[in-house]
């Protein structure tokens, strides 16, 4: 679930040829804003329908997992598809998120308050700490933070690759204080992606990006708050097995 959007090659992909408007800080607000409920009105549909397909869980999320990623890919390399695929992406996301939260929520109770309550936090403090510019987003911090995502997304695909043949190291899908540990670094790296989220918007404000850019940037701040959430989800999940 890491993010790829925000990396500097981002800019280099923009289409500036798409109208007269340019992309605002206020405006891609407003897009987040219209994400983030076109993510909570999916997930009550899910919540009311789930019944319905219980006998199926295993493939609704497998089917939305593989169609959000597809999905997320074509926006990343196309932000020109960015105002009508964020939102297919965050209904698709919101049918994967949903359903893991109701199927652990069963199993510990509560823990999707616990989960949301600590993601917002995360969410403000990072936006606290970026406005009173006591973490500025850099060069050498974007390199950094970039650099940890992309091993932290190579990390998974082998994981995911090895887990086809059985192989689910301790260390990673465990709850060993070693796996808590690790999954505490990735929430770290995760929340510290939000930065670069807010740099974008702000730098592509500055810069006079398109207006469909607003879409993208979007796009960017839900995926890396729902990647939070479920490490978030997934640290408190070995937390409350141990």
């Amino acid at each position: 679930m890491s993010n790829p959007v925000f990396s500097e090659g981002a800019f280099e992909k923009v289409d500036r040829s798409y109208g007269a408007d340019h992309m605002t800080v206020n405006g891609s607000i407003m897009k987040t804003f219209i994400l983030g409920l076109v993510f909570v009105m999916t997930s009550f549909a899910v919540i009311a329908y789930l019944p319905n397909f219980y006998g199926s869980l295993s493939t609704v999320i497998t089917a939305s997992a593989i169609a959000a990623f597809i999905v997320g890919l074509i926006i990343t390399f196309k932000p020109t598809t960015a105002p009508v695929l964020s939102i297919v992406y965050a209904v698709l996301e919101s049918i994967v998120v949903t359903v893991l939260s109701i199927l652990l929520n069963k199993q510990y109770n509560g823990i999707v308050f616990e989960a949301v309550t600590y993601t917002m936090i995360a969410f403000f403090t990072m936006l606290i700490l970026y406005r009173l510019g006591i973490i500025r987003a850099t060069e050498t911090f974007k390199s950094v933070i970039i650099t940890a995502t992309a091993a932290i997304a190579i990390s998974y695909i082998i994981l995911l690759i090895i887990s086809f043949f059985g192989i689910r190291p301790e260390w990673f899908y465990g709850n060993s204080l070693l796996s808590i540990g690790i999954n505490a670094v990735i929430i770290v790296v995760a929340a510290l992606n939000l930065i670069l989220d807010f740099d974008f918007i702000e730098q592509g404000s500055s810069m006079n990006l398109p207006k469909y850019m607003e879409w993208y940037a979007a796009f960017g701040l839900i995926l890396t708050i729902i990647w939070l959430y479920l490490e978030i989800l997934r640290i408190l999940s070995k937390i409350k097995s141990r």
